[in-house]
């Protein structure tokens, strides 16, 4: 056993570090996860794992102190990519173990960095202009107060998630837009920002989301000499001298002297690596029509400073742009989309002719954008997507781009999607450019694979998607707590099904009115026994119940608008009894203010599927056929896509956010008719195999409200909506 590894046992064996110096309960899972951790640390570079932990072994430190110890022998730099913020600002929070410990092991402290993108920040420039809107005297002071502790000192304060979570009161729409930083703000507006994005490029461990991940493997220079010192400027004292708060000042003070060259990265841990292909589609997903893109352009060439000459020509050529797509539209009025590499040779002479035109024409303006521009921030990056994305299409082979009608006035749009996106993952392990080598990455998640499968085949589907071979993979596990919480399930009857049409989830599916009825029913029915949190898969779903429930003042509804926060808050309050919302799949904890279990129940509505849109149908077939199969093929392998992510999103939700701490227990409720053990889908590999025998014997609601028994019926198609 190496020294390295016998550190790390000193922290997770029974009566260890984290028993004796926090009271934490020993894990055996979690030890064991932590093991293979160390394991796959000490792999010849690069190589990849696949580790699945779920919920309730403590996978976060145990892959991040093994992480931190290795990174103090060694003097290596480590990534820690994740999907949500909300799990980078819990790993930041875990800096004072990671300190500890180390003192108590006698090693060297690691330095720990946090890169978001400016959106994450708060523009203490922009609050401070907005609490000079505000009218009401209580939400000005309140956003006063803000800016002048941001002004000064930095901590948890300095990001917009700390306004979403503790400005309770305060109802404007768009707050958090309102007050994010961009980056037409002043550099001394930035200096957190900034502060945080030159600790990167030197800190021992940074923490970043997956978004920038996924551009730092497109070659995007995210993390390494962003900031250079002498092209920043303040008004005030560089951060660096500032007082801190709860967190420590993001500037790299001390560590392991490192050679020229030793600010790339060895390693790559990504969390929640599930939705690291999403995350990566998201990069490149754009659908916008010239025709805004002009308007844009005439609200704003003054605001950004652009010659009046200029923006008409500009305005000019995208007109012109638009004649060609609504003409295009005329030649295919029986179809809302098509490869632009499908158009007649005319239509496609005249689309690339007007593309370089409108090219041409905005080329001065994206390179003329003063700094102080107070114009809006999102216009501003519409505009810039749109002339980045007809680059593309001039520039990019690889990528499928579409034309897109509107189904009723057929206006003509550029629409780009890259099903593909998270092949470019692949990246980390074969090597992004000559200043960073080939990484060892290492995927974890709770639901990093779905299947019944065992052993490295679990993995497949995630795999694949982001294009890593199975001679990648050196190391993969699945740990699963022994006991952890207690789940009793109520299943839908034989009721009506979610939509009517008979191919189920669809884009533009019409809901059953009997469903949505049954669906209210099994709210009405679970609020009974307790505080409930039922999940839809959209805004629109909610709507219609709300529409049920006009006489429940006890039920609040997370409509567009409304504050999820606020609905939890009353909810800790007694004031509700239920939250309906489509955004508390993942990410969020709801707990009383103590920290014990508040809810009693969870229901999910229905399978959160987000059928894919002709786009990306389109652009996933285009890539089959050209490697020479069908789109029969094509299709087949989307929608197993589809479900797959439909399912980890429900079980999430479904068991994630109910199951938070080891004796909570609760009630799992599900209105989908197609769910249960004989059903369309029988969820093997979803539903823990700790809970595997009550939801074998799970409880079934009527349609008069009555509990009943499981019947059994003959199984059907897993994938009927193929």
């Amino acid at each position: 056993m190496t020294e390295f590894t016998q550190l790390v046992d000193r922290i997770f064996e029974q009566d260890g570090l984290l028993s004796r110096l926090y009271g934490m309960e020993y894990r055996e899972q979690q030890h064991r996860y932590a093991q293979d951790v160390c394991c796959w640390l000490q792999l010849e570079l690069p190589s990849a794992a696949m580790l699945e932990g779920e919920t309730g072994i403590g996978k976060s430190l145990a892959y991040l102190l093994p992480l931190a110890v290795h990174l103090s022998l060694t003097g290596q730099r480590a990534l820690i990519s994740t999907y949500t913020v909300h799990l980078i600002h819990q790993l930041n929070d875990d800096k004072a173990i990671i300190k500890t410990l180390l003192n108590h092991l006698g090693l060297r402290p690691v330095t720990i960095a946090t890169r978001l993108g400016r959106a994450q920040y708060i523009s203490p420039g922009r609050l401070l202009s907005l609490a000079k809107r505000v009218e009401n005297p209580d939400s000005k002071q309140q956003l006063l107060g803000l800016h002048k502790k941001i002004d000064k000192q930095y901590g948890p304060h300095v990001y917009v998630k700390y306004w979403s979570e503790n400005a309770a009161g305060f109802n404007l729409p768009e707050t958090e837009s309102a007050i994010a930083l961009t980056e037409h703000c002043s550099a001394d507006d930035a200096h957190w920002y900034r502060a945080d994005c030159d600790a990167a490029s030197h800190a021992d461990i940074v923490l970043t989301s997956h978004t920038c991940s996924m551009l730092y493997a497109r070659g995007i220079p995210v993390f390494n000499g962003t900031l250079p010192a002498d092209k920043i400027s303040f008004r005030h004292p560089p951060p660096a001298t500032r007082k801190s708060s709860n967190q420590e000042i993001p500037a790299f003070t001390g560590g392991v002297q490192r050679e020229a060259g030793s600010e790339k990265f060895a390693y790559l841990i990504a969390d929640e690596a599930d939705r690291m292909p999403e995350a990566a589609e998201s990069i490149l997903r754009l659908r916008s029509s010239p025709r805004r893109i002009s308007s844009i352009l005439q609200e704003l060439y003054e605001e950004a400073g652009w010659k009046g000459s200029d923006t008409k020509k500009a305005c000019q050529s995208l007109q012109g742009l638009q004649r060609v797509l609504d003409e295009t539209g005329n030649l295919f009025s029986d179809s809302s989309c098509i490869l632009s590499k499908e158009l007649p040779a005319h239509a496609s002479l005249d689309y690339i002719k007007s593309i370089k035109t409108v090219i041409n024409h905005l080329k001065p303006m994206m390179t003329n954008i003063p700094s102080s521009s107070e114009a809006s921030a999102d216009k501003i990056s519409a505009v810039k997507g749109f002339y980045q994305s007809l680059n593309n299409v001039l520039n990019d082979q690889k990528q499928a781009n579409c034309i897109a009608w509107s189904p009723v006035n057929r206006q003509g749009s550029i629409a780009i999607d890259e099903p593909f996106a998270g092949l470019g993952f692949s990246k980390f392990v074969r090597g992004i450019s000559d200043h960073q080598p080939p990484l060892s990455v290492m995927l974890t998640s709770g639901t990093l694979g779905l299947s019944g499968k065992s052993g490295l085949s679990r993995y497949t589907p995630i795999r694949s998607a982001l294009g890593l071979k199975e001679s990648d993979i050196k190391l993969w596990g699945h740990y699963a707590p022994r006991q952890y919480g207690d789940v009793r399930f109520v299943l839908a009857a034989d009721v009506a099904r979610p939509f009517s049409s008979e191919k189920g989830d669809i884009e533009g599916a019409k809901y059953n009115e009997g469903w949505l009825d049954y669906a209210a029913s099994m709210l009405s029915a679970a609020v009974v026994s307790g505080p409930t949190l039922c999940l839809c898969p959209s805004f629109s779903e909610v709507d219609e119940l709300q529409d049920r429930f006009t006489d429940r003042a006890d039920i609040g509804f997370h409509t567009r608008g409304i504050k999820l926060d606020n609905l939890i808050e009353q909810l800790q309050r007694g004031t509700l009894n239920a939250i309906v919302t489509p955004s508390a799949w993942e990410g969020v904890s709801i707990r009383q203010k103590n920290g014990r279990q508040l809810l009693q129940n969870i229901m999910v509505t229905r399978i959160p599927v987000q059928p894919p849109n002709v786009v990306t149908e389109n652009t996933f077939a285009a890539r089959y056929l050209e490697n020479g199969r069908t789109k029969e093929d094509a299709l087949k392998s989307l929608y197993s896509r589809v479900r797959d992510r439909a399912l980890r999103k429900f079980q999430q939700g479904l068991i994630g956010r109910g199951i938070r701490a080891n004796n909570d227990e609760i009630t799992a409720w599900v209105a989908d008719p197609r769910i249960g053990p004989d059903r369309q889908h029988r969820l093997k590999g979803v539903i823990p195999e700790r809970f595997e025998q009550h939801y074998q014997s799970a409880r079934l609601l009527g349609a008069d409200g009555t509990i009943i028994q499981p019947e059994t019926t003959s199984a059907r198609e897993v994938l009927a909506w193929l």
